[in-house]
């Protein structure tokens, strides 16, 4: 059976094709399955799906070997609390893919903390998923550093809701 990516875009609204692309330039080797969102992407060589039942979700996650996800901190926590390994894609103001970059500051702190790897722009997609396949994340565990990153993260963009 050949590996599985899973690939989840998240429920904003904004498009976020960028990182599908990404993704696609690996999609001969694996078997990937996109939850593409709002995203109206087509591909002959990936599963797209825009969304399925929470159950349905969870089989994936679970099946997947390699998780590449948008930087939300929900899908993040649920991909590491199961130990899966984890390409975090932040979506990016510039491009309109969300309203600020809070995304980016998340993943290049758990980036630098080993949970993860994060794709960062202007670098090879290919190269980063090679070093996924070795990569061994640090363990999940809520508490200390994650915790308060975590309520960082929160309150970074209640203030910027105001």
């Amino acid at each position: 059976m050949r590996p599985m990516i899973l690939v989840l875009c998240g429920t904003q609204k904004q498009d976020f094709s960028r990182m599908i692309a990404a993704v696609e330039l690996v999609a001969n080797e694996q078997e990937v399955i996109v939850q593409a969102g709002h995203n109206d992407y087509k591909s002959n060589t990936m599963k797209l799906f825009s969304f399925v039942p929470n159950e349905t979700l969870q089989l994936y996650i679970n099946e997947a070997d390699l998780i590449v996800t948008h930087a939300g901190a929900g899908s993040i926590i649920q991909a590491l609390k199961l130990r899966k390994r984890v390409i975090a894609f932040p979506r990016l103001s510039k491009y309109h893919e969300h309203v600020n970059d809070h995304q980016l500051q998340l993943a290049s702190k758990l980036a630098q903390l080993g949970y993860l790897l994060m794709y960062e722009e202007g670098t090879s997609f290919q190269k980063l998923y090679e070093n996924a396949l070795m990569f061994q994340p640090k363990p999940y565990e809520l508490g200390g550093q994650m915790l308060q990153l975590l309520d960082d993260q929160i309150e970074k963009y209640l203030n910027f809701k105001k």
